[in-house]
């Protein structure tokens, strides 16, 4: 889903890997999605890519479900990474959660396991109708797991992530993005138990949705935090 912003990075300066989730893309007829799963594929992306790069000049980036199964991954990973950019992940949807958050995931679970292609397609399309996100929004859409069967491991990922217990124990600095009409009940929470505190930071943009990252009122703010934060020095960006 990334594709366009890696392009605008690449004139910058900066190497993107762009790599499908367990059970997406190229991967769906190979593997299912679990944490577990993430954690595997990351590591053996970072063994054949970025052997040659220090751990410093490796930063992580992930949007939506990418970024709560990228807590876990930097978990286990920590040693493998310099920093992390996290998008769409200001709500607590995993242990602790509150009623409205299980009730989303519940609901998302319902529809992606009784929906075919076909209909889930049209109900993605309406929800991407009403959003004034404009950047290459359609194609990435459907890159979504539901497509690829995966809703309920979807779920069972978000659900098991507990990122209150993950994020303190990272020494290293993250960058939040978040979209001002997006769910967002822990972002504060999040930025406030970053070790790093003196390098992380939440960015909220005012009007932006869960496809705020696709909104050319905010893309280029954002791919400029990116590069030019004080805390960035990595010529390498790992997606997911």
């Amino acid at each position: 889903m990334f594709r366009p912003h890696a392009s605008a990075l690449a004139q910058k300066g900066y190497r993107s890997l762009l790599i499908d989730l367990p059970g997406h893309g190229t991967l769906v007829d190979t593997t299912t999605l679990t944490l577990d799963a993430c954690v595997k594929n990351v590591e053996q992306i970072l063994d054949q890519e970025c052997s040659d790069h220090k751990p410093s000049r490796v930063i992580y980036v992930g949007g939506s479900l990418g970024a709560y199964t990228g807590f876990h991954v930097l978990g286990q990973l920590k040693h493998r990474f310099g920093g992390a950019i996290m998008l769409d992940c200001g709500q607590n949807v995993g242990p602790g959660c509150s009623l409205k958050a299980r009730a989303g995931i519940w609901f998302l679970r319902k529809i992606s396991g009784n929906m075919n292609n076909q209909a889930m397609t049209g109900a993605l399309m309406g929800t991407v109708e009403k959003s004034k996100a404009d950047y290459h929004l359609v194609e990435c859409c459907f890159a979504a797991g539901m497509f690829f069967q995966q809703g309920s491991s979807q779920c069972d990922c978000l659900r098991a992530v507990a990122p209150s217990d993950i994020i303190p124990t990272l020494d290293i600095p993250i960058l939040f993005f978040n979209g001002s009409e997006d769910h967002r009940d822990s972002e504060d929470k999040w930025l406030g138990l970053c070790k790093d505190g003196e390098r992380s930071s939440l960015h909220v943009y005012e009007g932006g949705d869960h496809f705020f990252c696709r909104d050319s009122r905010f893309v280029n703010d954002m791919l400029g935090q990116i590069c030019s934060g004080g805390w960035i020095i990595t010529v390498d960006c790992q997606s997911c």
